[in-house]
């Protein structure tokens, strides 16, 4: 059997420098929460763009935390890619990128108040 899972994954460029600049300002903790708060936004987000007819995928969406100061958000259902970026027989009804897109500047907004 093969499982196949499609997570959305947003990566910053010089991660590192940014991890250990943030550890400086504040605490792993603090940084934890800002994950689970854009990471609940992101999911809530692709359950609502999902598109629906069994519920099956929209209900297999969720957050899993694979290492510190690390989220995943995605699914294992195997027809989830196919959704995602279409097929040549079905276009693409995209909704774990858009969810992604639709709330980083909150995600942002969220940071920024933090470091104040």
């Amino acid at each position: 059997m093969v499982i196949t899972m499609l997570r959305v994954t947003a990566r910053i460029v010089g991660v590192d420098n940014v991890k250990k600049s943030l550890q400086n300002m504040i605490s792993d903790e603090k940084i934890e929460k800002i994950l689970d708060y854009g990471a609940a936004l992101i999911e809530a987000e692709a359950k609502r763009l999902c598109p629906v007819d069994t519920g099956r995928l929209r209900a297999s969406i969720n957050t899993i935390k694979p290492k510190k100061l690390t989220r995943s958000i995605g699914t294992s259902v195997e027809y989830a890619p196919y959704v995602e970026f279409g097929t040549y027989k079905m276009r693409a009804q995209p909704y774990l990128r858009p969810a992604l897109e639709h709330n980083i500047d909150k995600i942002r907004a969220m940071l920024v108040k933090t470091l104040k």
